[in-house]
C-alpha cells in the first residue's frame, strides 16, 4: 500500500450542492487532497458558494462556481459544458444537493412531491447522464452519490417519508450505474451518513474551537431543535455523537482516489455504527 494512492493531485472534481455544510466539506476535502474543484448550487446570491470557491483557490487549486438547477436538463448540460471548458475533463462527480421538508408523507401534496423528487432524485440522474459519457471516453472516473441511513431503513421521523424514498432510490441508482459504467472503468459508489454536524450546530470537534456569541447561541438552539425534529438523536448511535465535516470528507477522498480502485457499487455507511 502507498499513501500516494489517496492523493487526488491532478484530478478534476465537480461537487453538486457545495454552498454549505456537507457539500462544502466535501469540496474542501477533495481540494485538500489535491483536486481542482468546480462547485455548484442553486443559490449563489448569498455569496457562500463564491466563498467556497475562494477557499479552494487559496489552496492553489483551480475552482469555478456555477449556479445550477439540477432538476433542469439544460441547466445541467450548461454546468458540465462550463466545467469541461475550464478543466478539460471530469474525474470525480459528487452529488450532494438535497432539499428537505417537514411534512408527513401522507400530507405531502403533489406539487411538493414533484419539487422534492426532481431535486433529490431526478437531479442526480441528470448529472450522471451528462457526466458519464465524458468518463466513459476517458476510461476512468469516480461518481459518488450522497444517500442516507434514511434510504436504507425506514426513517423514525414520519415527516421524512419523501426524503427516505428518494434516498433509497439514490442507493439503487448507484448500484445500477455501477453495473453499467464498471466495464468502462468508471466506479459509482455512495456515502450513507447518519447524523452530521451543521454549520450552525457544530460537532464536538468544531464546537470546542468555536467562539459562540449570544446571537449565535440563540440560532444554535433553534437549529438544534430543528435538527432533532427530523433525526434520531446521537444517543442511538454507538459512537454517541454526530459526524464532523472532516470525517465525511475523508470517506469521499477514499472513494474518489485510487485507494478504492476495486470498490464499485458500494453504499459506504459513515454512520458511527447506527446501521450495525
Amino acid at each position: 500500500m502507498s499513501l500516494s494512492e489517496f492523493s487526488l493531485k491532478g484530478k478534476k472534481a465537480l461537487v453538486i450542492g457545495a454552498r454549505r455544510n456537507m457539500g462544502k466539506g466535501f469540496a474542501l476535502g477533495l481540494a485538500e487532497a489535491g483536486a481542482d474543484v468546480a462547485v455548484t448550487d442553486l443559490n449563489i446570491e448569498s455569496g457562500q458558494l463564491d466563498a467556497v470557491c475562494k477557499e479552494i483557490k487559496a489552496m492553489n487549486r483551480q475552482s469555478i462556481c456555477i449556479k445550477t438547477d439540477i432538476s433542469s436538463q439544460p441547466d445541467v448540460k450548461n454546468m458540465v459544458d462550463q466545467v469541461m471548458q475550464e478543466f478539460g475533463g471530469i474525474d470525480i462527480l459528487m452529488n450532494v444537493a438535497v432539499m428537505y421538508h417537514m411534512k408527513s408523507l401522507v400530507d405531502l401534496d403533489e406539487e411538493s412531491w414533484d419539487m422534492l423528487s426532481n431535486v433529490n432524485l431526478k437531479g442526480y440522474w441528470l448529472t450522471i447522464q451528462e457526466v458519464a459519457p465524458i468518463m466513459k471516453k476517458q476510461k476512468s472516473g469516480s461518481i459518488i452519490n450522497l444517500t442516507s441511513r434514511g434510504g436504507l431503513k425506514a426513517h423514525a421521523d414520519k415527516a421524512m417519508g419523501n426524503y427516505a424514498i428518494v434516498k433509497s432510490g439514490i442507493a439503487m441508482m448507484t448500484r445500477q450505474y455501477a453495473r453499467y459504467l464498471g466495464p468502462h472503468n468508471v466506479r459509482v459508489n455512495a456515502i450513507a451518513p447518519s447524523l452530521v454536524e451543521w454549520e450552525e450546530f457544530p460537532g464536538q470537534e468544531n464546537r470546542e474551537n468555536k467562539t459562540i456569541t449570544k446571537e449565535e447561541e440563540t440560532i444554535e438552539i433553534s437549529e438544534k431543535e430543528k435538527f432533532e425534529a427530523w433525526s434520531t438523536g446521537p444517543e442511538n448511535i454507538p459512537l454517541g455523537r454526530v459526524a464532523t465535516f472532516n470525517e465525511m470528507a475523508n470517506a469521499a477522498v477514499f472513494l474518489a482516489s485510487d485507494a478504492s480502485s476495486y470498490v464499485n457499487g458500494t453504499i459506504l455507511n459513515v454512520d458511527g455504527g447506527y446501521m450495525a
